[in-house]
């Protein structure tokens, strides 16, 4: 249950960062250029929304494979 609550915070921290993001590039689409600081900071929040998105996917997953491959290991040594 653990593994859910995390990955559902993850999710909604990424939705937030993703939303900054979007809103800064909208507010600072003026100037399309590598000077305009308001736009590469909303670039990065994308780009930072976007990783946090995949940990929160990919995280209880490598969890959840873990314990199975425990569960496995324990169980061959009771045999």
């Amino acid at each position: 249950m653990k593994n859910k609550e995390m990955s559902r915070m993850l999710k909604w921290v990424a939705m937030v960062v993703i939303g900054v993001g979007i809103l800064c590039c909208i507010m600072n689409i003026a100037q399309f250029n590598d000077r305009n600081l308001g736009l590469m900071v909303g670039i990065g929040f994308l780009i930072g929304g976007s990783q946090i998105m995949l940990f929160g996917v990919i995280a209880p997953l490598m969890q959840r494979n873990q314990e199975t491959s425990q569960a496995s290991v324990t169980s061959e040594d009771l045999a």
